[in-house]
């Protein structure tokens, strides 16, 4: 059994990951079957069970990459003067991948997508400057991804020629600038215990 490091092992990652994308373009995930996946792919169907257990753990795979490489894009948009490209650049994604995210945002996979966006972005939080020091990292984690999830997930419940510049209007209004902007607050110190 080859290591899951190894180059042979991630080209076959990539190449089932790839596979199940293009599928999931053509028909419902729950239509494809993990010999379609295999073939398409170009991999033997052992080479399938060496990695994952089901075509949802492969999902799950596709899921926890491309939450990555969402919520990377999501830097910039709070940083003043690249926010209005970045979030543009977010949407256009979504949009380019849209049977993915339509896939991931509302069908089964929905709960650990949350949780995923949660997980990463709180690891990504402890890791910025924070504008509102007042606010709990957790919290703003939570806050930013709920309603950015919510959003995204609403998104792809409408027709697919919903206009993107709404959903960044949407994006913006709702959590970048809520967020994004400084506030001075001043939280009430939690009274000493006897």
């Amino acid at each position: 059994m080859s290591r899951p490091d190894d180059a042979r092992a991630l080209r076959s990652r990539k190449a089932l990951q790839g596979a199940l994308l293009a599928l999931i373009e053509e028909k419902p995930f729950e239509q494809v079957s993990i010999r379609e996946i295999t073939s398409r792919a170009g991999v033997s169907y052992p080479v399938f069970f060496r990695r994952y257990e089901t075509k949802e753990q492969l999902l799950e795979d596709i899921a926890t990459d491309e939450v990555r490489c969402l919520l990377s894009l999501t830097g910039p948009m709070f940083e003043v003067g690249t926010g209005d490209q970045a979030l543009q650049a977010l949407c256009q994604h979504i949009n380019d991948h849209r049977a993915l995210w339509a896939r991931l945002l509302t069908g089964g996979a929905a709960p650990a997508m949350r949780e995923e966006f949660r997980r990463i972005a709180k690891e990504i939080g402890e890791t910025r400057e924070r504008r509102n020091p007042w606010l709990p990292v957790e919290l703003a984690a939570s806050f930013i991804v709920s309603g950015l999830f919510e959003i995204l997930a609403w998104w792809m419940r409408q027709p697919a020629d919903y206009p993107v510049e709404n959903i960044v209007t949407i994006i913006d209004t709702l959590i970048v600038r809520s967020t994004a902007r400084p506030v001075d607050v001043q939280l009430v110190d939690m009274p000493a215990s006897n």
